[in-house]
């Protein structure tokens, strides 16, 4: 499984070290130069790049600043628009970016949102059947609150995660040619069970900057991972040193590439 964390900018001089791959973020392209020329070098160095949409850190991009970013940074992956909870939204996006022109390299991937297990299924079939062959399943969908539903909620959206992807394996819509991504974690031991029940290569990749923002807060991984998981998010340390937290945040990264591949 590659694995990439979002890193604020004093830490981009370790990301070649730490990732596998590069994730985007498009708004911060804007906002950071050194951000922006961070990832036109990872463009020339030919690094693997996934660029997300926005959803998650609450941004609203339109339709042509979002290509524009893609043809800039020609990402390897782009993550079309899509809604929380939402499966007809996102049905209706992942259609209407199939009549753009991209760069040669950019494949469109999917987020599985849904309310029910047959609406992921319906949803993924319908990507499917549009050719689509990507998909990203979010860390934080209400169904897993249904999946699994104690009153912890981390446990719910840990577990509800992992049941529901078991059930898509099982049912075959999953299929060996499909490129799955997990997009962010809520507690890093999630990431076992793919490590220890899934044939490897089965999920492509992960995104998430759980073990940098842990460790920025001087919370370092137990044995068992977490209990407890910040409600911070990477761009609150943007422009922070983390000199004096590089060693909890090195201990994270390390730990967390042991939870993912044996």
């Amino acid at each position: 499984m590659k694995i990439s964390h979002e890193l604020p900018l004093s830490l981009f001089p370790y990301s070649f070290g730490w990732n596998d791959y590069e994730y985007c973020l498009p708004h911060l392209l804007d906002k950071h130069d050194d951000y922006r020329q961070f990832f036109l070098d990872s463009r020339e160095r030919n690094r693997f790049i996934i660029m997300d949409n926005g959803l998650f850190e609450g941004v609203t991009h339109t339709t042509q600043d979002l290509l524009d970013k893609i043809n800039l940074i020609e990402p390897d992956i782009f993550i079309v628009p899509d809604e929380w909870n939402d499966k007809n939204i996102t049905a209706k996006n992942a259609k209407h970016w199939l009549q753009y022109e991209l760069p040669e390299r950019t494949n469109l991937m999917v987020v599985m949102q849904g309310t029910t297990i047959g609406e992921m299924h319906q949803l993924y079939q319908q990507c499917v059947d549009m050719g689509y062959t990507h998909f990203a399943f979010n860390h934080s969908s209400v169904l897993y609150q249904e999946l699994c539903p104690t009153e912890n909620k981390l446990a719910n959206q840990t577990v509800g995660r992992v049941l529901l992807l078991e059930n898509m394996k099982d049912e075959k819509l999953i299929k060996p040619h499909h490129y799955i991504h997990l997009l962010g974690c809520s507690v890093p031991q999630e990431f076992t069970h793919y490590r220890d029940n899934w044939e490897p290569g089965m999920i492509n990749s992960v995104d998430t900057s759980n073990p940098i923002i842990c460790g920025a807060l001087g919370i370092k991984y137990d044995e068992v991972g977490l209990l407890e998981k910040p409600s911070n998010k990477i761009e609150e340390f943007m422009e922070s040193s983390l000199e004096d937290q590089l060693e909890d945040i090195k201990y994270n990264v390390q730990r967390f590439k042991n939870f993912c591949n044996k």
